[in-house]
């Protein structure tokens, strides 16, 4: 895998991760309290988002989309492993002692 490939891939879903998290925190901040009344504010933002996103996903079929599930589930769980496994290494005192500067 070409490793520009991966960096726009990487660059593009933190772009949109970030996008998308600031735009429903700040909804959620300026909704009145009575905006949808007897339901969650969240679901609420959440079933618009997937309106939003449907015709996207539908030209793109089931099979992209599923793959793209697949791929961002991969993704999260190796970003936690491997920053895991990297502040458990910086913790350990040999390490730390063997460090540049």
């Amino acid at each position: 895998m070409p490793y520009e490939d991966v960096r726009a891939l990487t660059e593009t879903l933190l772009r949109t991760g970030i996008m998308l998290s600031d735009l429903l925190g700040n909804l959620l901040e300026d909704l009145p309290e009575d905006a949808f009344p007897g339901e969650e504010h969240a679901e609420v933002l959440i079933e618009m988002l997937t309106g939003t996103i449907t015709p996207a996903a539908g030209a793109a079929g089931a099979r992209s989309v599923q793959g793209t599930i697949a791929l961002l589930e991969a993704v999260g769980e190796r970003v936690l492993s491997d920053m895991r496994a990297a502040a458990d290494l910086a913790a350990r005192p040999d390490v730390r002692s063997v460090a540049p500067g």
